[in-house]
Parts: structure tokens; sequence; C-alpha cells
């Protein structure tokens, strides 16, 4: 190179034959040319074994460069890339300026570490340079990338270059990543940013470990095991995760099953990786080159065929896949040292993550822009909407009006109907004993005045004498009992029709004012053969409603003298009372025929009735619920089963 200016042609790459010296670990003293040595090409693998350790083993190799008269105080650099397998240490001019690891002739004296870096050193004429290679970790082993020699400041500027590359490349992947795995975070129902996050992540995280190995300034003592499995981890997950990402974009045009194969295969080789040393897992690598050549094919065709079917953003993923696959093959020949070329997967990749984050950045707008239009829309409907229930509230409410007036109307019409039941027996039942009355007092005039005849005559006798007292006394004895009699039905009458025609809140004791309403009843009652009975405490007194408690007993017995026996049956009707500490508890219960669960679940709805074609409105029950829950503040139950009879039970609070 003594015709090559630095300074005007700059940097050169140190390709072609160097002096090689396998098995020998010689510095710059011990070397002798041609002594024991041959000529290997550089950049390029050893290949001393089987497959498995092709590139096991330790050399020196040593190349002395002829250069241009330098100028004074010339500083010339030589840039040590990551690719010199997998540990080394370097003489220039026979001065050692550099090592990556230790050197060593077994595994156990060496220790691997990838290590690029650029050396300054003072110009001369002639630039000898010695390197001492071991690898006994790796299955390649050699210097398979490109050295480069030239001016300190443009190697350097080359260099830095190549870091900031690297650097923009894997913060902008990790960072769309970490993007893409926050979308799924917030929203869990769409698998695509996650596969696709986390493909990102791993690519990010594993070009942090190839290249300028940016790792080593973050993590300077990391150990090789480690640094290799988080390189092939990245190598292996990757690609599994972006086939399930591929199956989420398009899942008509992609296969189950091949996806199932691939991620399946991956897995396996990342378990190993997670497992096995680098001496077990770095060889495994040719299985990832086989796969990825199955597997870019099938992904093409995915693409192509949903770019024929017009599926949203196909064809352009479809050509930035197939930049990418390129730059990845590229790789994979480069690193396998068939073509002088450099490392391009990364920018492929890059430029393929890039753009899948524009389209998913530009699905999630458009559904970002469809949500805010149909919140839109949604806010003009529910104005419309809150106008047309602000309508239709109004409507109701003015038929809800008329059905309470409506439904008011027909609770005072029965309460008037079952009122003028209650006066139409009573005055049949007063009938009886005033007829009586009449009759006696009737017959008493008529004896009294043949009495009076007989007496006016002077033909009094003993006998009609006694005879006589002895009539007058049954006959007022006949008036007084029926007169007593017609006194306290009428009474009986006047507090319960009062009080169920007008809420009078008052004092009373509850058995005594029961056992009225019965009275009141017994017109109605004496026609059947019910037997009804009455279980109270005598000194039970309250202060409530008791014409509600009138409506409710009358209700009570006119539906079980309705539904609960046939005319002419027999039965028990009976009414429990008793004071407890949370207040009043009445059971009624008759024995008659019960009700199915049907008919028990709508007995308190209003309207409803089993009895509509024998003149039932549906209302009795009802008003029992409402005076029950309402006017007297408590619970009421129906328990009820066919043939079982059916009781009611309820619960009032109570008033000190």
């Amino acid at each position: 190179m003594s015709r090559w200016h630095f300074a005007q042609n700059g940097s050169v790459k140190l390709n072609g034959e160097w002096s090689h010296y396998p098995g020998q670990l010689l510095s710059p003293d011990e070397l002798q040319e041609g002594q024991g040595g041959d000529y290997i090409k550089v950049p390029g693998f050893w290949k001393n074994h089987g497959y498995l350790k092709a590139g096991h083993g330790y050399a020196t190799y040593r190349l002395i460069v002829q250069v241009d008269a330098p100028a004074p105080n010339q500083l010339l650099a030589l840039y040590l890339p990551f690719g010199i397998e997998s540990a080394y240490k370097l003489w220039i001019n026979g001065e050692e300026k550099a090592s990556a690891g230790k050197v060593g002739k077994s595994k156990a004296e060496m220790e691997a570490k990838y290590l690029p870096q650029t050396v300054i050193f003072p110009a001369d004429d002639e630039v000898e340079i010695v390197i001492q290679v071991s690898n006994y970790v790796q299955r390649t082993g050699g210097i398979w990338d490109e050295l480069r020699l030239g001016e300190a400041g443009e190697v350097t500027e080359f260099t830095t270059m190549r870091l900031a590359q690297e650097l923009f490349v894997a913060g902008g992947i990790v960072i769309m990543g970490l993007y893409h795995l926050g979308l799924y975070f917030i929203r869990r129902k769409d698998l695509t940013p996650l596969y696709f996050g986390g493909f990102c992540l791993l690519f990010g995280l594993r070009s942090l470990f190839l290249g300028e190995v940016i790792i080593n300034h973050i993590f300077p003592d990391m150990s090789f095991e480690i640094y290799k499995k988080f390189e092939y981890i990245g190598q292996y997950f990757g690609p599994a995760l972006f086939l399930l990402y591929v199956k989420q974009l398009f899942p008509k045009e992609t296969h189950k099953g091949m996806v199932r194969f691939g991620t399946t295969v991956y897995g396996v080789l990342g378990v190993v990786v997670l497992a096995a040393p680098t001496t077990i897992f770095t060889p495994t690598l040719v299985l990832t080159h086989v796969l990825l050549l199955i597997l870019a094919p099938y992904v093409v065709g995915v693409f192509i065929r949903a770019a024929i079917r017009k599926r949203d953003g196909a064809l352009f993923c479809c050509i930035l896949f197939l930049i990418m696959a390129l730059t990845i093959f590229n790789d994979l020949l480069y690193y396998n040292n068939i073509i002088p070329t450099f490392d391009m997967a990364k920018f492929g990749v890059f430029v393929f993550i890039f753009a899948q984050a524009f389209m998913l950045s530009r699905k999630f707008s458009k559904a970002f822009y469809a949500v805010e239009d149909l919140s839109n829309k949604q806010a003009r409907w529910s104005q419309e909407l809150e106008m047309t229930v602000d309508e239709r509230t109004k409507a109701l409410k003015k038929t809800l009006g008329d059905l309470k007036d409506a439904q008011r109307q027909l609770v005072e019409s029965e309460k008037m109907a079952a009122l003028g039941a209650l006066v139409a027996g009573i005055a049949h039942e007063i009938n009886t004993p005033v007829g009586v009355s009449v009759t006696a007092a009737s017959h008493l005039n008529q004896k009294t005045g043949d009495f009076s005849a007989i007496l006016q005559s002077n033909k009094l006798k003993k006998s009609d004498l006694d005879n006589y007292i002895k009539l007058a006394d049954e006959s007022s004895h006949i008036i007084s009992y029926n007169l007593k009699r017609a006194s306290e039905l009428i009474n009986g009458f006047k507090l319960v029709a009062v009080d169920q025609s007008h809420e009078n809140k008052r004092q009373f004791n509850v058995k005594q004012y029961l056992q009225e309403v019965l009275i009141s009843l017994g017109p109605k009652l004496n026609q059947t053969k019910l037997d009804v009975q009455l279980e109270c405490p005598d000194d039970i007194d309250i202060t409530s409603y008791p014409g509600a408690f009138s409506q409710i007993l009358t209700n009570f017995l006119m539906n079980s003298l309705i539904h609960a026996y046939d005319p002419g049956e027999s039965g028990t009707i009976r009414l429990t009372v008793r004071k407890e500490t949370t207040g009043l508890w009445l059971k009624y219960r008759d024995n008659g025929k019960g009700m199915p669960p049907e008919v028990k679940d709508k007995i308190f709805d209003p309207f409803f009735t089993t009895n509509r074609g024998g003149g039932g409105t549906g209302l009795g029950m009802h008003i029992i619920y409402n005076l029950v829950t309402q006017s007297l503040g408590g619970k009421i139950e129906c328990e009820s089963e066919p043939g079982q009879g059916t009781a009611f039970i309820i619960n009032i609070p109570l008033e000190e």
C-alpha cells in the first residue's frame, strides 16, 4: 500500500491472504516467516474439525503492511470488528495494543468475549499486525469480519458512525416495541400489538449484542454464556412472535398448521438455548437458517394472497417484507463468509418495523376517527333520544296519571261495592231480630187487649192473670233479646262502615275489632259451611288504621269464599294474631284448594284474577297489598301449594 494515500483515498479493508500459524500462539518475537505457517483468507472461518466443532482451536495471524511515507506525528488506526471468534490478542509493530477475553489453548484456559475496538498507533513505513485467536465456545472460529486500517480520525469517525447507526436502529426498534406493548395493555382484545411489540423488543435488544456490541458499554462484565443466550433467544423467539403477528394480521390467508409448525420449532430451539451451554446451542443456528428458507417464501405467499384479496395494507407489507427478507439473506451469506458485503438485516428490519408501526398507527388512527365519529353521532343521537324520551315521558306521565285515577276509581268502586254488600247483609241480618220483636210486640198487644176486655167484664180468673203475666214475660224477653241483637249488629256495622270509608287512625283492641268485623260478615259466612276461628290475645291494643284491618280481613274472607272452596264445601279458616317485639304478626290461613306457582307469583298484581268470567276485578289482593305496605308500612308474604291451602303472613310495625 506504498502508493495509497489515506488522506485522499480513506481507510482500507485488510481483506486478503494473511500468514497463518494454526495450533500456535506466537508473539511477534517468536514468529519466523515461513516456518510452520501457511496462508489463510481473511475474512474467513476455520474448518478444523467436524460440524459441531468446526471452528474450535487456536492460531496466530500475521500481516505486514507497507504504507506511504507518513507525515511527522501522523497517527493510524486499526479497526477490530465484532467477528473475531471468540478471544484475541493484538500486537502492532511488536507492541501489545489490545485484547478481547483471554486467549488459551483449551476451553478451560480461554475466556471468550466480543469486543469491537479501534487501536490508534503512530504511523510508520511498515506496519506489522500480529493477532492471536482462540475459540472453544462457538461452532465457528477465526477472523470472519473485515479489519480496517486508515488515519486515526477517519477510522474513529467510521466507528462512531457505526455506533450511532446501531444505537439509532436498536433504540428505534425497542421504543416501537414498548409503544405497541403499551397499546396492547391498554386494549387487550387485539393481540396484534402484543405479538408485534414482542417481536420488535426482542429484535431490538438482540441488535445490541451484534455489530458494535453496544451491550458491552452497558454491562462490560457480562459473561460470554449469558451474552450468547440473550443473542440467540432474540433470534429464536422473535421469528415465532412474527409468525403469530402475521396470523393475527391476515388470519384468513394464514394456515394455522404452518404457524404452529414454525412457532413449535422456534420454541423448542429457544428452550434449548435457555437450558444448554453455548457449545450445544450455537450449532442449532443452521436449523433456523433452513427454517427461514421455508417460512420466508410462505409468509411472502400470505402477503400476496392478502394483496390479491385486497386486504388493507397487504401489498405494502409484501413489498417491505421482501426487502427485509433480502437483507436477512444477505446477512446469512455475509456471516457465513460467502459474500463480502456488510450487516444489513438490522436496517431492513428497522424499515419493515417502522412501516408496520406506521400501518398499526394508521389502523389505530382509523379506529380513533371511527370512535370519534361514532361519539359525535352518539351525542347527536343521545340529544335526539333525550328529546324523544322527554316527550314520551310526558305522555307516559299523563297516561300514568290517568291509570292512577282509573285505579283509584276502581279501588273506590271495589270498596263501595264491598260496603254495599255489607249493607245488604246487615239489612238482611237485622230484619230477623226486628221482625221477631215486631211479631212478639204485636202478639203482646193483642193479648193485652184480650186481657183488658176480660178485666172490664169482671170475668177475670186467676188462671187468666197467670197466663197473661207469663205471656208478657216471654214477649218482653223475646223483644228485649232481639232488639239487643239488632243493636249489636247496628253498632258493629256503624263502626266498620265508618272505618272502611274514612281512614281514621285511632287506638283500638285488635281482638274486639276483628270480632266485630266477623260479626258484620256473619250474614255472608252463615250461608256457608266454613268455620272461621280467631286466635288473638285479649290485651293487644294498638294505634293504627282499623279500617285497613277491616278491609284486609274482608278481602281475605271474600277471596277464600270465591276461590278456595266450592259451593257447599266445608272448611276451616284460621286467623292468628300475636304481638312481637318488632310489631304485630298476623297469619290468615285456609285449608282450601291452594294455588299453583304461576298464580301465586301474580297474586298481588293489579287486575290479575282467575275469575274474570265470574265478575272478579283482580283488585282484592292488590288492595290488601297496598293497605299492608303503604297504609300500614308492613310486609306481606304468600304461601300456597295446590291442594294444601293458602296462607298469608303479615308483619306490621307498631307505634308505642
